[in-house]
């Protein structure tokens, strides 16, 4: 990811005037362009990206990414998924911006939505940043919904 962006991405929220939405596009961008990077995977991003920007203490992102494989096979899957930021509050850190991504995937035979037996439905993952201070895309596997906001979803 572009330093400078990345530096605006740590800093939002802290900074007393917020960042225009040309500015929150470019790191919504960079970020999806590292994602396409980690997962090796080329995707369609959606044209529309929700912003909340009105107060910069407190800004908040969503856009919707996905494939659109077509396979006649049983083992052919697409997916479909929404990268989101916003602050979230921590002990150790105070609030920090956050940004991840839940995953779900789908059979393109029948375009059923896969889930685990145990319950968990979608895959997330979380852009973190490091000791050095760098960020990077890590998988934290299969999640359960646990407030069932996705349920509808496929």
């Amino acid at each position: 990811m572009n330093l400078e962006l990345e530096q605006k991405l740590w800093n939002a929220g802290k900074e007393e005037k917020a960042y225009s939405k040309e500015t929150w596009y470019e790191i919504i961008d960079s970020l999806l362009d590292d994602f396409h990077q980690f997962v090796f995977h080329d995707f369609y991003r959606d044209s529309q990206i929700q912003l909340n920007i009105e107060n910069p203490n407190c800004p908040s992102f969503g856009r919707w990414i996905w494939t659109d494989e077509k396979g006649e096979f049983p083992l052919s899957v697409t997916w479909s998924a929404l990268i989101g930021g916003d602050i979230i509050g921590t002990e150790e850190s105070g609030d920090i911006f956050h940004v991840s991504i839940v995953l779900f995937l789908f059979d393109t035979t029948g375009n059923n939505r896969l889930r685990l037996k145990t319950g968990e439905s979608f895959l997330s993952f979380a852009f973190e940043k490091q000791s050095n201070h760098n960020g990077h895309w890590r998988s934290l596997g299969w999640c359960k919904d646990e407030w069932g906001e996705w349920e509808n979803l496929g």
